[in-house]
C-alpha cells in the first residue's frame, strides 16, 4: 500500500479524488488515500490462493459441523466468547490453513483433544549472512513443528517489528537442539541477511495433530559478520 504523507490543513472533511480529510482534535488531517502497488510476490498469491479456497470450504459443511465449529470457537476464543458465525469461520479457517502448510490434510470437525501447546524457548538466535539459526532450542518432540516469521530487512534503530514479518516456515522440524532456517529464508526472500540491519523474528510451536499454534515469540537482531 501507498500514501503520501499527511499535513495539516483547514476545517473540512470528506474524499475528493485521491484526498482525503478528516476531523482530529487538532485541527483538519489531509492525507492522501490508499492504493495498492500493484506487486504481489508469489508467496503473497499462494497465501491468499489458500486463504481463500478454505474459507470457501466453510460453506459446505453440514449444520452439525458448523455447530461444533462454532461451540469450539466459543470454547477457545477464536474472536469471541459467544456462539457466533464469523467465531465459527476463524477458528476453521486458522486451523485448516496452518493443517495445510503443514501439508496435512483439512479438518471437517474440530479437534476434541487439545494438546498443551509448549512457549518457545531457545538460548540465542544467529543472524549473519550464511546463517540463521536458533540454538539451544528446547524441542517439545515430533507432534510440533516450528512456525518461524522472519522481516525483511529493517533500519539497525527501528525498534518496532509490527506488520514487518513474512512466514518463512510453517513447518521447520529442528534438530536435537536447534533450528536452522537459513535456506528457507533466502528462498522465499531470494536475498541474504545484510551485516548492519536489524530482522524482526516471530516464532511459535505448532501442535501437526490439530493446526493449533501457541504463543507467539517476538526478538529481533542485529545481522553479524559471517562467524
Amino acid at each position: 500500500m501507498k500514501t503520501l504523507s499527511s499535513v495539516p490543513f483547514g476545517a473540512m472533511s470528506g474524499s475528493a479524488g485521491m484526498v482525503t480529510a478528516r476531523s482530529t482534535r487538532f485541527g483538519t488531517i489531509l492525507s492522501g488515500r490508499c492504493h495498492q502497488s500493484g506487486r504481489v510476490t508469489p508467496n503473497q498469491k499462494n497465501s491468499r490462493a489458500l486463504f481463500a479456497r478454505v474459507g470457501r470450504s466453510y460453506t459446505r459443511l453440514t449444520v452439525e459441523q458448523a455447530e461444533a465449529w462454532a461451540a469450539f470457537a466459543a470454547a477457545y476464543a477464536f474472536g469471541s466468547r459467544m456462539r457466533t458465525k464469523s467465531a465459527a469461520v476463524n477458528a476453521y479457517v486458522t486451523l485448516n490453513c496452518n493443517r495445510a502448510l503443514l501439508g496435512l490434510e483439512m479438518l471437517s470437525m474440530p479437534p476434541t483433544l487439545i494438546p498443551v501447546i509448549p512457549d518457545v524457548e531457545y538460548g540465542n538466535l544467529i543472524v549473519t549472512p550464511g546463517l540463521i539459526q536458533f540454538s539451544r532450542l528446547v524441542n517439545p518432540g515430533a507432534g510440533f513443528r516450528l512456525a518461524v516469521r522472519m522481516s525483511a530487512a529493517a533500519s539497525a534503530g527501528k525498534t518496532y517489528g509490527g506488520g514487518l514479518p513474512v512466514l518463512v516456515d510453517a513447518g521447520v522440524i529442528p534438530e536435537r537442539n536447534f533450528a536452522d532456517v537459513t535456506k528457507v529464508y533466502t528462498d522465499r526472500l531470494t536475498v541474504k541477511p545484510e551485516v548492519g540491519r536489524k530482522y524482526f523474528v516471530e516464532t511459535c510451536w505448532m501442535s501437526v495433530a490439530t493446526g493449533l499454534a501457541g504463543a507467539t515469540r517476538c526478538d529481533d537482531r542485529i545481522c553479524q559478520n559471517d562467524l
